[in-house]
């Protein structure tokens, strides 16, 4: 896709802006909104997930947090859209650590999430929540990464017998979205406390 429509580039509170160059990956021809792009990266999404479930029910449970599976998940869940899904950035943006410095802060997070398993430096609840809050800080897709990194959390903790969170109060909608990224906005700061209770609500 040669030149991405404009509509493609309208965002809402809290997304990642396109780089232009990364916009030309999209597949689908007939995608010319923001709408449009939604819906198409829903159904991808759930796709995702399902294949996500699968992983960690089948008779060997794949190991959540590791760079493979992380990569895997985002290729699966926005594959069918975009040509770069499951590499990582390679371009600066306003959030996130500079490119050449994701695959070492991935790597500490792993190692991290690993030690805080084996020692159990914190309940499995805070566990799901440090590892979503420090994927998005890492921010290491050029787009897609608060989705991916809600789906890991919730696989996270499927996979070691808990239930998935709720993500806020039901119904989700745009006051719940404000509430959301000023809890890992208030994270970014080092108090967890707004998340680890936001996602219980």
């Amino acid at each position: 896709m040669a030149n991405p429509p404009p509509a493609l580039f309208d965002l809402e509170d809290g997304q990642t802006p396109l780089d232009p160059d990364e916009a030309t990956g999209l597949k689908l021809v007939w995608v010319a909104t923001r709408s449009d792009l939604n819906d198409a990266e829903g159904a991808n999404i759930v796709s995702g997930m399902r294949w996500g479930g699968r992983q960690i029910r089948g008779k060997k449970p794949a190991k959540v947090a590791t760079e493979g599976f992380l990569r895997a998940l985002h290729a699966r869940m926005f594959g069918d859209v975009w040509r770069w899904a499951g590499t990582f950035r390679q371009t600066e943006r306003n959030i996130g650590v500079a490119p050449h410095q994701v695959a070492m802060q991935l790597r500490q997070l792993f190692d991290d999430v690993q030690a805080w398993q084996e020692f159990g430096v914190y309940p499995l609840d805070e566990q799901a929540v440090r590892l979503h809050h420090r994927l998005t800080f890492i921010h290491p897709f050029p787009n897609g990464n608060g989705r991916c990194s809600r789906v890991i959390a919730d696989l996270f903790l499927q996979r070691h017998g808990a239930e998935p969170f709720s993500w806020g109060p039901a119904p989700h909608g745009a006051a719940v979205r404000q509430q959301y990224l000023a809890a890992i906005r208030q994270a970014d700061t080092g108090d967890i406390h707004p998340l680890l209770a936001f996602v219980r609500c």
